[in-house]
């Protein structure tokens, strides 16, 4: 304290020791509120390198980059010294490290690599240091510091073979996740904020500032592979990398963890200690990592796409043609997960064959037999084979053509390198080291002489062609999006063998291909399909089947293709038998795509790109227990909400345009899963009937029992609609949907003039939504959706008593949303974090998205085979990801 008062003019209150591996740190409260941070630098250090230090961080701060500020002394200087210790005083900076966050998202990764990127180029013309002094933690002199070699040869041979090839350069190199502050942004997430400790700077390999960030990303990561590819790519999007560089930059990386090991170990302190907790289980997950996949994976990180020549044996490895072959990288059975725990490996390195009788197989170039132990590998020049279910040969060597032994499934792996077919696993690899396998294992198939697989659609080549061929309005779910090629009950699959639990696709809701809709659309399409202006039994019976489901008088059904295309019918119907034009509807919902709904649904048009209501909408206001005037806990909501659609009606009658229909959502779904309270709907509905109005009941979403309790959302309410519209649910999928009303209105709205729909209720659509109606009947589904709700809704409440971003959770049956919220007196929308929460849940397997004006609700509304086992599954996983430090 009393260096602050006598050498730098500053009166400290209360300081606060905040540790350090050599210097001496400190934060101290000053008389005006500030804080400043005290270093002292133990007996003998180095003042001229300190003062060097000094201008890197100033031409740092220059730059635009957050670095601390060193506060110069009353005489100018930087640097004191007292009683042979050097003092430097430096601006506190506020935020978090790295170290402080339990988990690190690839995009916070990703930005760590831009700062480096960011430091090197700041640095590029910084002066070299005042000396020439070696120093331990240098990446280049690792071997020095360590002693062993902690990666066998690994470090040795790309620094002999790519050092003196590598750009020199000023780095600061000590990117560690002690150094690095982090903030909290408006988007929820935690992004890079500063940079602290320029003690380690030096003069030495430009790459060693990429190296550090590196080594300390991979600290306490499940896939710390995954983790150096995301610093990689945040790197190359800012700077430049040299093939030599990404030649050595993981084995500097893992010798700087190593480096770090033996010093903390040495030394015996408690910060080091702690250090080696998570560092000694890196270093022993690095050293099983080939050396060849990592720079595979770390080149590809950084963008570079390089070409693999193929490898062609010169006679065929099966003489006789196998029964069944499975190619390289393919998908190997499919992963449901029961809790949280990274990515799944789920693809089989190579290609497998197959046959009911032993086959023959033969090495289809001159092969050596390098290893026998386990797989057999042989040596075929500078490539490596390695096989699986089949016996090693006789002999040591033999010639392309001649047998190697049989088998009736043989799997088969080509490698660059003996070490890689020697490491490279022998089950299946994780879906995101594909692109880095396939470098460093080529497709064996013709080696073998076998014809390639058909060229697949990846997610990169289906992004490209909707890029080039799909309208950009048509926006796909996720920033980084999954390729969907099967489906089953509850879950989905992507081309990498990878599941997902669905909870989101309430259009499926009987469950991704369900047998008995697949069995009923099947056998129609063998016999007949046509347009429904033809007599044929299924739309009969389909009509009456459904009708059976609703209340009377609603007995007449036109059937059509899509939920928008039923709504837009009801619409016109209502607005011809009433021969009025205005319309209401509820603030914040959305009724469909076409012209006229877009109008209709302020959802849309009170959004980005819209442009208003048209003039005959009007809207009412959103009975929202959570948000609106009146909460969940007066009785007499329904009636204070309904009272608006009764001023609206009023007004309307007044100026001589009353409504021809309220149309309204059973649940508003789009505008956040918003429950009506009791009685709303029953008095909204009189006062647009006392007008001469059609009531309109938007099914949609929420028919077909998925509410438990009742068949139909608006039975919830004790009303019967004038007209109902039913859509996504109805057909599993199948575009069919329908609007249902009275003898009587469907009457009126025969002017004489056709309606013909070709493709509604044509008889495949019929005998789909006919296996529909049965297997909800038949496996009670409507009883499930109740049972398996209320435990979903216990599950989200238990969820949502430990994270205060759940503001609230609401449900009805098998349709729920979790509200987010960034504080819960302002219930600030939490849309950003609500996003980021679907994407991180989708990575763990869990499918989930917002939906809200505000985009701050996950919506909630599985295929109704969900189970309480998912939902368990689903509390779990969105319990951990609220529980992460974004």
């Amino acid at each position: 304290m009393s260096v602050l008062e006598e050498r730098y003019g500053l009166h400290g209150l209360d300081t606060t020791a905040l540790g350090g591996e050599l210097d001496e740190n400190s934060a101290v409260l000053l008389s005006d509120g500030s804080r400043v941070v005290v270093k002292v630098s133990p007996p003998g250090a180095d003042v001229a390198r300190i003062r060097w230090q000094h201008e890197l961080m100033h031409l740092a701060a220059a730059a635009g980059l957050r670095v601390p500020r060193v506060l110069p002394a009353l005489d100018g200087d930087t640097v004191v010294v007292r009683d042979g210790r050097t003092i430097s005083v430096q601006t506190w900076l506020d935020g978090r490290t790295l170290s402080e966050l339990d988990t690190h998202s690839p995009e916070l990764l990703e930005e760590l690599g831009a700062t480096a990127a960011g430091l090197v180029r700041v640095l590029a013309d910084a002066p070299k240091p005042p000396d020439s002094a070696p120093r331990y933690w240098d990446v280049l002199r690792a071997a020095e510091a360590i002693g062993v070699e902690e990666l066998p040869g690994a470090y040795a041979r790309v620094v002999e073979r790519h050092g003196p090839s590598l750009p020199r350069a000023v780095v600061h190199q000590d990117l560690n996740d002690f150094n690095v502050l982090v903030r909290r942004g408006p988007d929820g997430r935690h992004h890079v904020n500063a940079v602290l400790d320029f003690g380690d700077a030096l003069h030495t390999a430009r790459v060693g500032e990429l190296a550090v960030a590196v080594a300390y990303a991979m600290l306490r990561k499940p896939d710390p592979l995954a983790a150096a590819a995301a610093v990689v790519r945040g790197y190359a999007a800012e700077g430049d990398l040299e093939d030599a560089e990404l030649a050595v930059l993981f084995p500097l990386a893992a010798a700087r963890l190593c480096v770090n090991a033996v010093t903390w170990t040495r030394r015996g302190t408690a910060y080091g200690n702690e250090r080696m907790r998570h560092t000694r289980p890196t270093i022993d997950a690095l050293a099983a990592i080939p050396p060849e996949l990592a720079e595979a994976v770390l080149r590809e990180a950084a963008g570079r796409d390089d070409a693999v020549p193929a490898v062609v044996g010169a006679r065929p490895a099966f003489p006789d043609p196998p029964a069944e072959v499975s190619p390289h990288l393919a998908p190997e059975g499919r992963v449901r997960r029961t809790t949280v725990h990274g990515e799944s490996a789920t693809l089989r390195l190579g290609l497998a064959v197959e046959s009911p009788e032993p086959l023959t197989v033969c090495t289809p170039l001159d092969a050596v037999v390098e290893s026998a132990e386990g797989a057999l590998i042989l040596r075929h020049g500078d490539v490596w084979s390695r096989w699986t279910g089949v016996s090693a040969p006789a002999r040591d060597s033999l010639a392309a053509g001649e047998p190697i032994g049989r088998g009736t499934r043989v799997q088969v792996a080509l490698f660059r390198s003996l070490e890689t077919a020697s490491r490279a696993p022998a089950g299946p690899v994780t879906p995101s080291l594909a692109g880095a396998w396939s470098r460093v294992s080529p497709d064996p198939a013709g080696f073998l002489g076998l014809p390639r697989g058909e060229s697949t659609w990846d997610t990169r080549r289906v992004l490209a062609a909707r890029e080039t061929h799909i309208a950009r309005s048509q926006r796909s779910y996720y920033r980084r999006p999954m390729t969907l090629v099967g489906g089953e009950g509850t879950w989905l699959y992507d081309d990498r063998g990878r599941a997902y639990l669905d909870a989101i696709n309430n259009v499926s809701h009987v469950g991704h291909a369900n047998p008995r809709v697949v069995a009923a659309a099947t056998a129609q399409l063998r016999k007949l399909n046509t347009n429904s202006r033809f007599l044929y039994p299924g739309i009969a019976e389909y009509a009456e089947r459904l009708t059976a489901t609703l209340p009377a008088p609603l007995d007449v059904v036109f059937l059509v293709c899509s939920g928008s295309e039923a709504n837009d019918l009801a619409v016109r119907m209502a607005r011809q038998v009433t021969g009025r034009r205005d319309v209401l509807v509820v603030d914040g919902a959305y009724h469909g795509n076409t012209g006229v709904l877009t109008g209709l649904s302020p959802n849309r048009y009170q959004g980005p790109g819209g442009t208003g209501p048209d003039p005959t909408t009007h809207e009412v206001e959103q009975p929202n227990g959570y948000r609106g005037r009146v909460g969940y806990d007066d009785p007499a909501a329904g009636t204070a909400y309904a009272a608006d659609v009764r001023r609206q009606v009023e007004r309307l009658t007044a100026a001589g345009t009353p409504p021809a229909a309220f149309l309204a959502e059973s649940v508003l779904g789009t505008a956040g899963s918003v429950f009506y309270p009791g009685g709303y709907l029953a008095e909204a509905y009189a006062a647009v009937r006392a007008a001469g109005g059609l009531c309109v009941a938007d099914e949609v979403q929420v028919g077909f029992g998925r509410l438990g309790d009742v068949f139909w959302g608006f039975e919830s309410q004790g009303v019967v609609p004038d007209i109902v519209t039913m859509g996504k649910p109805i057909g599993n999928g199948h575009p069919l949907a329908a609007v249902v009303t009275t003898r009587e209105i469907a009457d009126t709205f025969d002017t004489g003039m056709k309606y013909f729909n070709t493709f509604g209720g044509n008889p495949v659509s019929c005998a789909i939504g006919l296996a529909v109606l049965d297997e909800i009947a038949e496996q009670d589904l409507q009883r499930h959706a109740a049972d398996t709700g209320r435990h979903f809704k216990d599950v989200l409440d238990a969820v949502a008593a430990r994270h205060d971003l759940i503001g609230d959770v609401r449900g009805h049956g098998m349709y729920l949303g979790v509200e987010l919220v960034r504080d819960r007196a302002s219930r600030e929308p939490a849309a950003a974090e609500a996003l980021h929460v679907s994407e991180l849940m989708k990575d763990e397997g869990v499918l989930v998205h917002p939906t809200g004006a505000a985009g701050n609700v996950l919506k909630l509304k599985p295929p109704l085979t969900f189970i309480a086992a998912d939902a368990d599954l689903f509390g779990t996983v969105l319990d951990e990801v609220l529980g992460r430090a974004w």
